[in-house]
Order: structure tokens, then sequence, then C-alpha cells
């Protein structure tokens, strides 16, 4: 009798740590891209500035993340994420904006049937439309829109990091195809120079038909700035407007995408236009069959400053051939024009693993 009844309270205890188990959890994940790349852009016609190098993240910046969510019951959960960006060819960790070590996410949030409210840095729903609505996803180095958002020099638009930090995030739940974003990052620093920033965001998804509109009110702040004069990082480093629209229709043979941006830029205390930014994109990956595909993408950013205008174009083509669920080998070419330079090209080929 006793031998059963202790039987029976193992067997309760062991239920017991099994559902504390189920009611919360905590995983390790990433993302590992590594390939070797020639890269040439647009450029004079003295030098070319060509490097070939080992590199990280040619379609898919390298991160490792833990995050982790505890069922509070009645449908309600908290949730945490903290990821940082990493250059795998060097074992660095790539800082955001900010200068900060989780430079991917770093938040605490709570979801439920309202939705889901996030505190600290989140992405902003510019950088979601973006890898969103073309076939590079969020590659940096060959996507022609990412390029025109962030990593093209001075032919990069966008004053604000791919994440916000310092926000307070709202995602509505999915109202029958209809999603929403609202997005508010405080400026945390006195001084009428310093403005709090903005995004808006609707999207909806039924079938093959997906679109979204992003609305975005920037404004500079210097909070959170890391190093000294000169190097100083800013986590938004310009008063902007942007609109953007993205959509992709799956005809089942390819998946087209399109995206149109505008950008305007303020002086800082003024309502006067610096300069304008006019983006758009076109694009679109086709399954050879259920493991490799073709991808192909050209985006324009015009830009305009006091008279001065001129045009950078990108044109990518790639390929991708799965491996694995989790692995993946490719390839792409890049060709890169400016107004009154040389074209530039690039080619790039690695390896992506999940864990």
């Amino acid at each position: 009798m006793i031998a059963k009844k202790s039987l029976v309270a193992v067997a309760a205890l062991l239920a017991a740590a099994g559902a504390a188990q189920a009611q919360s959890s905590v995983k390790l994940y990433g993302l590992v891209d590594m390939g070797v790349a020639s890269l040439e852009l647009a450029h004079g016609k003295v030098e070319s500035g060509r490097t070939t190098q080992v590199t990280s993240g040619a379609m898919t910046t390298s991160f490792i993340g833990f995050a982790g969510v505890e069922d509070l019951g009645g449908g309600l959960k908290a949730e945490f994420t903290l990821e940082s960006f990493i250059g795998a060819d060097t074992g660095a960790n790539v800082k955001n904006m900010a200068g900060q070590f989780w430079s991917r996410a770093s938040n605490v949030a709570l979801s439920g049937g309202f939705g889901k409210v996030a505190l600290g840095q989140y992405d902003n729903p510019l950088f979601t439309s973006g890898y969103t609505y073309n076939p590079f996803g969020s590659s940096m180095v060959v996507s022609p829109t990412m390029r025109h958002f962030y990593s093209g020099g001075d032919a990069a638009s966008l004053g604000f990091d791919t994440g916000w930090v310092n926000s307070v995030t709202y995602e509505s739940p999915n109202l029958q195809g209809f999603n929403f974003v609202a997005q508010a990052a405080l400026k945390e620093a006195a001084g009428s120079s310093n403005k709090n920033s903005y995004a808006l965001a609707g999207s909806y998804n039924a079938g093959p038909l997906s679109a979204m509109l992003t609305y975005v009110k920037a404004g500079y702040t210097a909070a959170g700035v890391n190093g000294t004069a000169p190097d100083l990082v800013y986590p938004y480093g310009k008063d902007q407007k942007v609109w953007n629209l993205g959509a992709s229709y799956d005809f089942g043979v390819a998946k087209a995408f399109l995206q149109y941006t505008d950008a305007k830029t303020t002086r800082e205390q003024t309502d006067v236009v610096d300069y304008k930014n006019r983006i758009y994109q076109v694009g679109a990956s086709i399954p050879l069959n259920d493991k490799a595909a073709v991808m192909v993408s050209f985006g324009q950013n015009k830009y305009s400053e006091a008279g001065f205008s001129a045009k950078d174009e990108v044109f990518t083509v790639g390929y991708d051939y799965a491996l694995s669920k989790r692995t993946d080998v490719y390839g792409a070419f890049m060709n890169n024009r400016q107004s009154d330079m040389e074209s530039g090209q690039s080619v790039a080929v690695g390896i992506r693993h999940n864990f």
C-alpha cells in the first residue's frame, strides 16, 4: 500500500513538472550565413574599389537569439526576445545604430486575444514591409530594396534602424485577413531638436494576395548615443516622413513583388524639405522544383536635393537551392548603376544554416 501511494505521489509530481514545462519554455535559435563575395559598386572612372572577401550575411545577416514564453492562463502569454547580429566571418558582434550588443531585438511582451504589446527594441513595420515584398528578403548586400533603404551608402534613404529602440509596439490579431501595427519610439532626451518617432501599418493577406501600407514619422533624437565625436552613433538620425506600399501575388509558377516608397527628409526644427527619395522595386521568385528557385529584382532610388537629382539603380538575379529544411546554398549577381558613374558588378555565393 505504501509503495502504491509512493508511486502515485511520484506520478503526480512528474505530471506537475510536465505541466509547468508546457506552460513555460525558453529556446536558443539563430542563423549562420557564410560565403565568398567579390563586391564592386558604382564608381568613378579612376578606381572601382572592388574587394573580394569571405563574408557573413550576404543573403541574411547572421544572428543568435534567445526567446521565451510563459502561459499565464486565460489566453494571456508573457514573452521575451533577445537577439544579436553576428559577423560570423570574424566572430564579431554586429551592433545596431544605437551601438548596443543585443542589436537585432531586445523586448518583453504580453500577447492574447487582443493582439500583442511589446516594450523595447522591436522590428519597425517599414523594415517588415521591405523584406516581405522583395525576393531577396532582408539582404543588405544584394537586395535592391534593402540597399536603397539602409545600406547603399550615399543612396541609402532612411535615417533610422531596422529595429526601433526605446519603443512601444502594438500588433493586432488577425481580423479576417487584416492586421495592424502601431509603434512609438520615445526621444528620451530634453531639447526642442529631439523628437519622438511613430509608425503605422496595415496589411492584408488572403490566398495568393498580400499587401501592406506603412507610414513612418521619424524624429531626430540623440538618445542612446554611443561613443564620442566624430564617431557618434544615433538611433534616429533624421527628421523624415515615409510612405511605403508593398504587395505580392503568388501565381503558382512565379511569385511577383512590387514596392513603392516616398521619403521626405526635413531640416531640424524647420518644415523645409532637405531632400526627397522616391524608391520602387519590382521582382519575382520562380520555383524550379520543390528545392530550387530563381530570384530576380530591379530597384531604383531617385533622390533630389536643392535642384540636384540623381538615380541609383540595382539589378540582382539569384539562385537558391535547399539542401534540407534548415540548410540552403545560394548564388547572386548584382549590377549597381548611378548617375554619371561607371557601373559596378558584384557576385556572392554562400551557405545558410538555421538552428
